[in-house]
């Protein structure tokens, strides 16, 4: 195998690992009149209402045991006016080896393509 070929599998691996890199479960609990952040997330219990939001957006608003809106991957239970919340994440490591293995495999096809074969 050349060179080239070498990176390429390396830039796969690099993805594979990212697949297989395992989530962190942030947890928290917030009661009525709490906010605070979690992860990435920023929380707030007001007027029995939980609400998340990530980035900006709201990620999830609930009463009680009902879900009003959902767009994230927070899960959450209610007991005795308090929220416990439970968000599964990539650590940022993860991410720098996705974009790695992405990199390298551009960088392979490129050789490839335009600079060996010229």
């Amino acid at each position: 195998m050349d060179t080239e070929e070498y990176v390429l599998v390396l830039g796969l691996l690099l993805i594979v690992a990212f697949l297989l890199y395992p989530s962190e479960a942030i947890s928290g609990t917030f009661c009525e009149g709490s906010s605070g952040e979690l992860g990435g997330y920023s929380v707030g219990v007001q007027n029995g209402f939980l609400r998340v939001y990530h980035r900006g957006e709201e990620a999830l608003v609930a009463k009680g045991d009902r879900v009003l809106l959902k767009r994230e991957n927070v899960e959450y239970s209610y007991s005795e006016n308090c929220y416990r919340l439970v968000v599964k994440e990539k650590p940022e490591e993860a991410l720098y080896i996705f974009v790695l293995g992405v990199v390298l495999i551009g960088v392979a096809f490129y050789y490839m393509l335009f600079l060996k074969y010229r």
